[in-house]
């Protein structure tokens, strides 16, 4: 055993537990201690956890993962990173929701302040937070007067939303409510948060957590970087690229977070390149990365085509050969417009190398047959009718990879991971009846649903 091994051993790994949170929970408070939170007044619990025992563990147990070889694309060794191993969320989203629920848990058992998990989401990251909650609360880790969570979606996100135990007893859904927002921009239930939350601080009583802090997930991102050092080290000799469809990056950045975890404590590991793929409706991080490097940082030159119904162009390697529509919205997980981790991903690339391709719905489509037949040995297999996909990521992960080597846009790269961070069927069985779920339309109307009618 060399010295890098012995290093990560004792300063990285804790157990050989299938659970990253487990199996690397000595990393992951060397993450936390090497972590810059926000600087704000708002409310947050320190970034101290729990002594493990078997009722933890058991807590931690579904934040697996499993780096799986595919078939070679373009003369380029593929891995799928699994991200997606829990059965309650089928999102990459659940380390991060359990290590904070962790850290809510610390916090009421040190202090006795009772805690609001208050979380403006898409869908996945409030999935994966109400499942936390509620494994908790199954566990007996904490009790539903002093842990609950409060989550607002955009009414597009609908279809996302899990059965629970939040959902299923009459207590627990009123304590626990589930927020819909049906206005026009779907990032808006973002600034609504945020004010209910500025209004709510002035209230008093239980402490809120506006959960939406990367470094909360940046933390939890680091184990990415570990599971791949113990598991698919780069060889030094090859150039190895990170791919993932993102919102924000917060993985990406918190892979790289652990990376720089693991070169403080001396262990060697190779800088990967990363190549963002997004879609049309928010393609910020894109956008932002070209015009940074000024390659193709014109607008798209759409030709509409009436015969077919279809928009296209050529000149752009970097956006969509073919859709529907120019402004495409196909998956409402991705829609963040302008997020401040841009700047800081656009360094890491044109640092590293890597780049940005934005995907359509109809170039999905066209390639989702070999998709399939990429994914179809790993845990990860497609359903044959893509109708019935509830979360694209995957398949835009898959599909922006793929036009990326076609296109050249990664020259130089022998080997590719591919993030997968969510896929899951359209299962209504799944669903709650939508009557337990409550429109509101602005701040007010949230702090009358999770206070509980108390708004004095």
């Amino acid at each position: 055993m060399g010295p890098h091994e012995k290093i990560f051993d004792t300063r990285i790994l804790t157990t050989n537990s299938d659970s990253l949170i487990t199996r690397y929970y000595n990393g992951i408070q060397e993450a936390s201690r090497r972590i810059t939170p926000a600087q704000t007044t708002a409310f947050a619990p320190a970034f101290e956890y729990p002594r493990l025992n078997d009722r933890w563990e058991e807590f931690f147990s579904v934040a697996r993962a499993a780096l799986t070889p595919l078939e070679t694309y373009a003369g380029r060794s593929v891995l799928l990173f699994d991200l997606m191993k829990n059965p309650g969320t089928h999102t990459t989203k659940t380390t991060a929701s359990l290590l904070m629920v962790a850290r809510a848990v610390q916090h009421i058992r040190t202090t006795g302040e009772s805690i609001l998990i208050f979380t403006p989401s898409s869908g996945n990251k409030a999935i994966a937070l109400r499942d936390a909650v509620a494994r908790a609360l199954d566990l007996g880790l904490t009790t539903p007067d002093k842990l609950r969570i409060a989550s607002l979606l955009p009414s597009a996100s609908v279809h996302k939303i899990r059965r629970s135990s939040l959902t299923e007893s009459t207590e627990l859904k009123w304590l626990n409510p589930i927020m819909l927002y049906a206005g026009g921009e779907a990032a808006d239930v973002k600034k609504i948060g945020k004010a209910f939350v500025e209004r709510a601080a002035q209230r008093g009583g239980e402490r809120i957590w506006f959960s939406l802090d990367i470094a909360n997930y940046k933390v939890a991102d680091a184990c990415r970087a570990f599971y791949e050092y113990e598991h698919a080290r780069m060889d030094p000799a090859r150039r190895r690229v990170q791919a993932h469809a993102v919102s924000s990056a917060y993985g990406l950045l918190g892979y790289q977070h652990g990376l720089e975890t693991m070169a403080g404590l001396g262990i060697v590991q190779p800088q990967p390149g990363y190549l963002l793929v997004q879609h049309l409706a928010t393609s910020d991080m894109v956008r932002h990365y070209l015009g940074a490097a000024r390659r193709h940082d014109t607008p798209v030159d759409w030709t509409y085509h009436a015969a077919e119904g279809i928009y296209t162009q050529g000149a752009n390697p970097h956006f969509p050969a073919e859709t529907w529509d120019t402004e495409e919205n196909f998956e409402p997980t991705f829609y963040t417009h302008n997020p401040p981790t841009a700047a800081e991903m656009t360094a890491l690339i044109l640092a590293q190398g890597g780049s940005g391709i934005v995907v359509s719905l109809a170039e999905c489509l066209r390639r989702y047959g070999a998709v399939c037949h990429h994914l179809a040995q790993s845990d990860r297999p497609l359903p044959p009718d893509p109708r019935r996909l509830a979360e694209w990521s995957l398949v835009m992960g898959a599909t922006g990879l793929f036009n990326a080597f076609d296109r050249g846009l990664l020259e130089g790269f022998d080997e590719a991971v591919l993030h997968g961070s969510g896929m899951y069927l359209n299962d209504p069985a799944r669903m709650p009846d939508i009557s337990q779920m409550i429109e509101v339309a602005s701040a007010e109307e949230v702090a009358k649903v999770v206070c509980l009618g108390d708004t004095e």
